[in-house]
């Protein structure tokens, strides 16, 4: 058997995707480079992850990673089998996604999966069945990486989303009765998910009118004609039952049509376009597809939206024109190429301008890690091991993000929400005294105690610089901040280490690793990803 190349054993035991070898050991980009684009791309950096992406160079991580499609949520039983009722325990499912963002190989996939759940809202608040989420999570990881047309056919179809929005069993107006087409998910489809209130320039500024007044992106009657469009669509038929026009609540499967039920008049929809009377259910909804995608706005909304969930809270408008063009052509004429807009968003010279570590710092870019990224973080560059039955959700909910259960529609936090200073920052909307308390006894628990009885965490390699209090504080830095820690920050976590005394040499090395990990994850530095 040919020998492999040292490079290759390394690629696989790392469980790095078979065709991303090379045949130089020689790192293309720095390790403070590679961990800030792990910040970006991934639920964060490991030294490990570090080391791989060094060896690797974006262009091959991304083409390794748009092609891993490995982590799931477990299916949940529809009764719960103790009360005979219907199962809204979600624990479960809360469990296994952390344990996939701290141990799952399909880091991009699962971030860019997470970004879109925070755009296209699904909330457990009202859409209660604990059985209905791994099925509607699985439509973001399995189209993430495809064109964002599919992301809104395949959401706009989700038996989830029909019942959050109230497109299930939307039935045609009747005039006799006084009843008219639910507007909540035509609504919602525009505003939130695809363009947005007013019409934007490609670099995200709002179009003015000659009175220098923002342009409506649609009207009233626009929205009500686009929801007659949406009229006739029911829940998936449950096995064993038989299929009505308005079937009850079945979560596992694709909405369907009942044409009986859709409104076939003519419609003024988006962009002025008029849908003819006569068309099904399909076709009315694939006219207001095509409506939609044509709009110049969608482009800048959209990318705007995955930059600020990715990269940084308060992209530039000539950021969010770059990426914008990506997303209006991928090269190929191709609208809509997820793939081609998230490399342009982790390529961008914006996102990559700080890789230098001599580079100016930016105050103004970045973004704060939001609870669900904030604990992944820590517990991924700590090398922690979760169980199936790990509590981090009870911790992240606590920090103010309770996973798959955001209070609006708006998703956890809205993404206009900005400072007292107008800068765009919307993870801030979460933060307060309180959580900002409640983030550092997260790092207490992580260090000094337990997040649960089946969450552990690695310290062996800080406690094997332990001795050596400077490379201690060096090695942190190179894990959790980009090897770039200011003066300050060593100084105090240094002195921490310093002050840490234990029974004997070992427990003091453990005394000191605990100390200086506790100084640099409860700082500002940490909290907020540059």
């Amino acid at each position: 058997m040919k020998q492999l190349s040292g490079f290759l054993v390394i690629g696989i035991a790392l469980g790095l995707h078979p065709g991303f070898a090379q045949t130089t050991t020689a790192p293309v980009m720095t390790d403070h480079a590679a961990a800030r684009f792990l910040d970006q791309a991934a639920w964060g950096p490991t030294a490990a992850a570090i080391a791989q992406l060094q060896q690797m160079g974006i262009d091959n991580w991304l083409t390794a990673q748009f092609a891993l499609n490995t982590s799931d949520l477990p299916d949940q039983p529809q009764i719960d089998s103790a009360t005979g009722k219907p199962n809204r325990d979600l624990t479960p499912v809360q469990s296994a996604f952390f344990q996939n963002t701290v141990a799952g190989q399909d880091q991009l996939r699962q971030r860019v999966a997470f970004a879109l759940s925070e755009i296209w809202v699904v909330s457990a608040v009202s859409t209660k069945d604990a059985y209905a989420f791994p099925p509607y999570w699985r439509l973001f990881r399995d189209n993430a990486f495809g064109n964002y047309r599919d992301i809104m056919t395949a959401l706009t179809l989700s038996p989830a989303m029909g019942d959050y929005l109230n497109m299930a069993n939307n039935d045609k107006g009747n005039p006799a009765t006084g009843t008219s087409a639910n507007e909540n998910y035509a609504r919602e489809l525009m505003q939130l998910f695809t363009i947005g209130l007013t019409q934007l320039n490609p670099d995200g500024s709002p179009a003015l009118d000659s009175n220098h007044n923002p342009v409506p992106t649609y009207s009233q009657s626009v929205i009500t004609d686009t929801a007659r469009a949406l009229t006739g669509w029911t829940y998936p038929t449950a096995p064993g039952a038989k299929a009505r026009a308005n079937n009850p609540a079945y979560y596992i499967g694709q909405m369907f049509a009942v044409e009986a039920e859709h409104d076939t008049t003519s419609k003024s929809i988006i962009g002025g376009i008029n849908i003819p009377a006569g068309q099904t259910a399909q076709q009315d909804l694939t006219s207001v597809f095509d409506a939609l995608m044509k709009q110049p706005t969608m482009a800048p909304f959209v990318s705007r939206q995955l930059i600020q969930h990715l990269v940084t809270s308060d992209p530039s408008p000539a950021y969010i024109q770059r990426v914008s063009s990506v997303f209006t052509d991928n090269g190929s004429g191709v609208r809509g190429d997820m793939k081609a807009v998230i490399a342009a968003i982790l390529t961008d010279p914006e996102a990559r301008a700080a890789d230098d570590a001599g580079a100016a710092p930016n105050p103004t870019f970045g973004h704060m890690r939001e609870p669900v990224l904030f604990l992944s973080n820590i517990l991924r560059g700590l090398n922690a091991t979760l169980g199936p039955s790990n509590g981090i959700y009870a911790s992240a909910n606590e920090l103010g993000q309770d996973l798959f259960y955001p209070e609006t529609v708006f998703s956890y936090f809205s993404p206009l929400y900005s400072l007292e200073s107008g800068q765009p920052a919307p993870e801030f909307q979460i933060y307060s005294t309180q959580t900002a308390a409640e983030r550092a006894d997260a790092v207490n628990t992580a260090l000094y105690g337990a997040f649960d009885k089946t969450t552990t965490i690695g310290l062996t390699p800080f406690v094997q610089t332990g001795s050596n209090i400077n490379a201690l504080v060096d090695y942190i830095s190179y894990v959790f901040d980009h090897h770039s820690m200011s003066s300050d920050l060593q100084q105090a976590a240094v002195g921490a280490a310093n002050a840490a005394t234990g029974a004997d040499a070992a427990a003091t090395a453990l005394a000191r690793v605990r100390a200086a990990l506790y100084v640099v994850l409860t700082s500002s530095e940490y909290q907020i990803v540059q």
